[in-house]
């Protein structure tokens, strides 16, 4: 597989990216924006082609839960706490892998590859964390997803 008509970063021109398996074999230097010759083949359009960008500090179990069931009006760090824990009552398995799926999803869209999550594990039954080894496992061909414990 090769992509080509790519730019990169501080390169002027385009080039042509050879691919073998997950990893570059070459990258070449294009005279001109060259037409797909081959079905695998990507062409990237002249845009600029990076290295996937990492996510060091989310908290999946958590995302897409604002307002519910109250907004932290003073925007602290202590009411968040505070909401949080209002909040958590209502997880559920299914709840959390779809929250966080779709969270995925979205930063996917953005170019993320690699994903540190801060799972609570404060519940008994660890019902956040167990939803998330699942979604680690139904995600794995889209992103690398690492499971930090957050006591």
């Amino acid at each position: 597989m090769n992509i080509i008509n790519a730019r990169l970063r501080g390169k002027p021109g385009l080039f042509r990216i050879e691919l073998n398996g997950e990893r570059i074999a070459a990258i070449e230097p294009q005279t001109a924006a060259l037409a797909l010759s081959n079905a695998d083949d990507l062409d990237a359009q002249q845009n600029l082609v990076v290295a996937p960008f990492i996510e060091p500090h989310i908290h999946l179990d958590a995302t897409l839960t604002a307002g519910e069931p109250n907004w932290n009006m003073s925007g602290t760090l202590f009411e968040g706490i505070e909401r949080w824990a209002e909040r958590k009552e209502l997880n559920t398995h299914e709840d959390t892998k779809t929250r966080a799926t779709k969270t995925i999803g979205m930063l996917v869209d953005h170019g993320i590859q690699h994903v540190r999550t801060h799972v609570d594990v404060t519940d008994p039954k660890l019902t956040a964390l167990k939803a998330m080894i699942e979604v680690r496992e139904e995600v794995r061909h889209l992103i690398d997803l690492q499971i930090v414990a957050f006591p």
